[in-house]
C-alpha cells in the first residue's frame, strides 16, 4: 500500500487564521485521485477539496447540534416559492489564491464561479459521482455580480444542505480552461489553503492562504456525504 504524506500550514481544527510557521503531517492510506471537485469520490482527494475550495455554505460544527452558517455568502439563503427558489448574495472582496491562469490579475469570487461549478456537475462529460444532488435544479441565474439564483423543479426545503457539500465549491473557469485535462492537479481555489507542491501518489504540500479571509473555524474534515 502506498502511503501519501502532506503538509498544512496550521491545524486543521484550529480556531484562528492559517499559522505558516506550523506543519502538520498526515499520511494517506491509498492515493489520491486528484482535485477536480466535479470528479472525485474519494475521501482523500476530498480532504484536500475542501482545504482548498469554498462552499456558499459551511457548518458550525461547535453547535449542538451542529447547523448550517454561511460561508462566502451574507447570510444564509432566501427561500421563495414555497422551496423551490433560493436567492444567496456572495460576499464581496473574496478572491481566488493567485495562479498564471489569471494573467496577473486579482480574480474575485462571483456568483457566476458558483453558476459554473454547479453545472459542470451536470455536464454528462464531467461523469461527475455528485451529479444526483443538482439533478433538481431547473435553473441558475445570475441577476448581478455577486448574487445567485437557484430554481429548482421541486420544492426541497433541504437543498440548503447541497449547498454546504464540501466538493461544491467555485472552481474557476479561467483555470478549468487553461490546464484542461490536468485540472485535477492545479486546484485553484479561494479556501484557507492552496495546492504548493504535487507529487502525483507521493507527496501534497498545501500552504497557507495568504489572501484568506479570516478563520478556520469553519473548515473540518469529514463532512463529505460518503
Amino acid at each position: 500500500m502506498r502511503l501519501l504524506a502532506f503538509l498544512l500550514g496550521c491545524s486543521v481544527l484550529g480556531s484562528q487564521a492559517a499559522d505558516p510557521a506550523k506543519i502538520l503531517r498526515v499520511t494517506f492510506q491509498a492515493a489520491e485521485t486528484g482535485f477536480d471537485p466535479v470528479a472525485v469520490s474519494d475521501y482523500y482527494s476530498g480532504t484536500i477539496i475542501e482545504a482548498v475550495f469554498d462552499p456558499l455554505l459551511t457548518y458550525d460544527y461547535l453547535a449542538r447540534p451542529a447547523k448550517l452558517v454561511p460561508n462566502v455568502t451574507e447570510s444564509l439563503p432566501a427561500i421563495s416559492g414555497g422551496g423551490r427558489t433560493y436567492t444567496v448574495r456572495i460576499r464581496k472582496g473574496i478572491y481566488f489564491t493567485d495562479d498564471p491562469a489569471f494573467k496577473g490579475a486579482k480574480r474575485e469570487l462571483t456568483a457566476a464561479d458558483y453558476a459554473y461549478s454547479i453545472r459542470r456537475f451536470l455536464e454528462p462529460k464531467n461523469r461527475s459521482p455528485y451529479a444526483f444532488l443538482f439533478e433538481g435544479v431547473a435553473a441558475i441565474q445570475t441577476p448581478g455580480r455577486h448574487t445567485l439564483v437557484i430554481r429548482l423543479k421541486a420544492p426541497d426545503l433541504n437543498f440548503s444542505h447541497v449547498l454546504a457539500f464540501s466538493l461544491a465549491g467555485a472552481v474557476a473557469r479561467e483555470a478549468i480552461e487553461a490546464y484542461g485535462e490536468e485540472s485535477p492537479s492545479h486546484p485553484v481555489g479561494s479556501g484557507p489553503f492552496y495546492l504548493k507542491r504535487y507529487v502525483r501518489s507521493s507527496k501534497i504540500v498545501l500552504a497557507a492562504n495568504p489572501g484568506y479571509r479570516g478563520k478556520l473555524w469553519d473548515f473540518a474534515p469529514g463532512d463529505n456525504p460518503r
